[in-house]
């Protein structure tokens, strides 16, 4: 009986079983890790908004926080930053809905515990740095405070006939304003230090 030595064999059937959507500097950025942000709402859902603009603002948050998380490592922080885990974990299972629902969730999707894990600390050692090291940086005046009044409250309740407050009675409340939006401004200027020193690969939209 005569053998074929040149007979094919059959083609193997490939299956999925990651997706690596980002990479950045060597971490990759996968599927599952999206999927994750979505289920703890790492970003609000905007009105009208459509799923694919969604999921690309999903994929955004996560390469935003893992650019964080790393340059934070990378600085030699990671173990000098006061961390709060249990925090962060309640705030994202409560942003998930709790965790029957949330955990729950993880079986259906196949998702991993230690994932959660994983996001846990990142988002603790990110609220550690912003709030220890960028937030005692912070300074208001009480000329910014007058500025702010003028233009938040006088200039714009100068065309209603609604009486200003007087500036004593929200003086607290614009200095924590402004606070806010200088502390914003500081969390982007180290963003864009941080990108530039991570490589960052995109491979979905």
């Amino acid at each position: 009986m005569a053998v074929s030595h040149f007979a094919s064999p059959a083609e193997p059937e490939w299956e999925t079983v990651e997706e690596v959507l980002a990479v950045v500097d060597n971490t990759p950025i996968l599927l599952s890790d999206v999927e994750l942000a979505d289920l703890v709402h790492l970003v609000d859902v905007e009105p009208l908004e459509s799923a694919d603009f969604y999921q690309s603002r999903l994929l955004d948050a996560r390469i935003r926080l893992e650019i964080e998380f790393r340059d934070i490592e990378d600085g030699g922080l990671l173990l000098r930053l006061e961390l709060d885990p249990p925090r962060a974990r309640h705030r994202l299972i409560e942003r998930g809905g709790g965790e029957q629902a949330l955990f729950g969730a993880f079986e259906e999707r196949g998702l991993q515990t230690a994932d959660f894990d994983e996001l846990v600390l990142r988002v603790a050692a990110v609220d550690a740095y912003v709030q220890q090291r960028l937030r005692p940086r912070i300074s208001v005046n009480m000329d910014e405070i007058e500025a702010a009044y003028q233009q938040l409250l006088v200039d714009e309740i100068a065309a209603s006939d609604e009486p200003v407050p007087p500036l004593a009675t929200v003086r607290d409340q614009l200095h924590q304003i402004l606070v806010e939006r200088k502390l914003n401004e500081e969390i982007e200027r180290w963003l864009a230090r941080a990108m530039e020193r991570q490589e960052v690969l995109r491979f979905s939209r």
